[in-house]
């Protein structure tokens, strides 16, 4: 990476050529987007321009391997924190998008699915969250270590808990067989964990 000068009335500034743009953070409105501005002109072709720009730089960022676990702990900090749900679902998408990217299926994406699944649970979109769950369910294979099965098990446990909300019991009871086995199998048929998860 280079360095250039800038000299501005006597002060010089040693910028590099090339800068990541955090682009990620910034969107184009939805083409739907009413205004209520009777004066809204149309963007200039060069403002166009900037803005597919950062839309590429958009995609870029996604392949950072810093990003999907910021994004992720902002979503949760979000909804710890009480603020807008939806500013904290929009996060876990775009974290969910990023370990796509960078890591591909796995543990990583697992867990994130399950923040999202969790955040469209409050705010009622229960077929959302159980799509996600039964997606993170997918992704893992028990056989791949104790990691991937206990992930399995709470994204079984979280899916019972979802169709339970949503008055699917018939699933629910499903899903928690489908986790407790998995848990016994990881953990023995006499760990206390699984007495608390019969409970």
């Amino acid at each position: 990476m280079g360095i250039e000068d800038s000299t501005m009335t006597g002060l010089t500034v040693k910028t590099p050529l090339q800068m990541q743009s955090f682009g990620i953070f910034l969107r184009e409105p939805p083409q739907n987007e009413v205004t209520n501005d009777d004066n809204h002109r149309n963007p200039s072709p060069a403002m166009k321009k900037t803005i597919k720009k950062t839309l590429i730089m958009d995609e870029t960022s996604l392949e950072n391997p810093d990003l999907g676990p910021f994004l992720l702990k902002m979503a949760r900090d979000t909804i710890a924190s009480g603020e807008n749900p939806e500013k904290a679902l929009d996060y876990a998408i775009r974290a969910s998008k990023c370990f796509e990217r960078v890591s591909g299926p796995g543990l990583d994406l697992a867990t994130c699915l399950h923040v999202v699944a969790a955040i469209y649970c409050s705010l009622g979109n229960l077929d959302e969250a159980i799509e996600e769950l039964e997606r993170s369910i997918l992704l893992l294979d028990v056989e791949n270590g104790s990691g991937h099965a206990m992930v399995k098990f709470s994204g079984y446990m979280q899916l019972g808990d979802t169709y339970s909300m949503s008055g699917q019991l018939d699933r629910s009871i499903l899903c928690y067989e489908s986790g407790l086995k998995i848990q016994m199998d990881i953990l023995g048929k006499s760990d206390p964990r699984v007495a608390e998860t019969c409970r």
